[in-house]
């Protein structure tokens, strides 16, 4: 091996590990917080009842900001929202409803990828069908992150990763809405979301 040679891959090798260091240790300086805690309970003809999020569960999430409502309109039809936010700099992180529903005891009957359209803006959803015992429920959920909106599991990770080697925050936010699965609660639901979603995104630091 040449001398060249050598200087230049001990060069490659000192590079890698730098970085690699530089990653390790790195501590982004943290977004904006999110501003969940003052989320309405009325808008657009929907009154909600702010769940009590069980300290279980902000135990097992860890969230920097979280919120939870029942909403319903008045034609009777009920929806539950949910958000939760977190900042990259804290060790919790959102769960995978494609683990917790069935580890809940919900079998997911089908799933299907949604597009909603929202002021030029493309969000990609999934929505799940789902069933525990007689009781049938639809879930429309997603990941925000600073490289886009996904509701795979798999891109979302990516997408974190990408903020990590470019040193920026890794914070993420998880929105879902759960409601019946029957025609009229689902027409609802298109309108709910529609009404509810700038008021969600003018809230996370994205």
């Amino acid at each position: 091996m040449g001398k060249k040679t050598f200087i230049i891959m001990l060069a490659i090798v000192v590079a890698t590990c730098a970085f690699g260091l530089l990653i390790t240790n790195y501590q982004p300086t943290a977004s904006e917080n999110s501003r969940l805690g003052d989320f309405p309970l009325e808008f657009d003809g929907w009154v909600g009842v702010q769940e009590s999020i069980p300290g279980y569960v902000i135990n097992q999430l860890n969230p920097s900001g979280i919120f939870g409502a029942n909403y319903s309109n008045s034609d009777g039809t009920k929806i539950n929202l949910f958000v939760d936010y977190f900042s990259g700099n804290d060790p919790g992180g959102p769960h995978s409803p494609r683990n917790c529903m069935p580890g809940a005891g919900w079998v997911i009957v089908s799933e299907s990828e949604r597009m909603i359209n929202l002021g030029g803006r493309t969000i990609p959803t999934v929505r799940f069908i789902m069933q525990l015992g007689e009781s049938k429920r639809v879930m429309d959920f997603w990941y925000v992150t600073k490289y886009g909106a996904t509701a795979n599991d798999y891109t979302f990770k990516f997408y974190l990763m990408l903020s990590a080697l470019s040193l920026q925050p890794t914070d993420v936010a998880f929105i879902r809405f759960f409601a019946a699965a029957d025609s009229i609660t689902l027409a609802s639901l298109d309108h709910f979301e529609q009404a509810s979603l700038p008021l969600i995104y003018d809230r996370l630091p994205f």
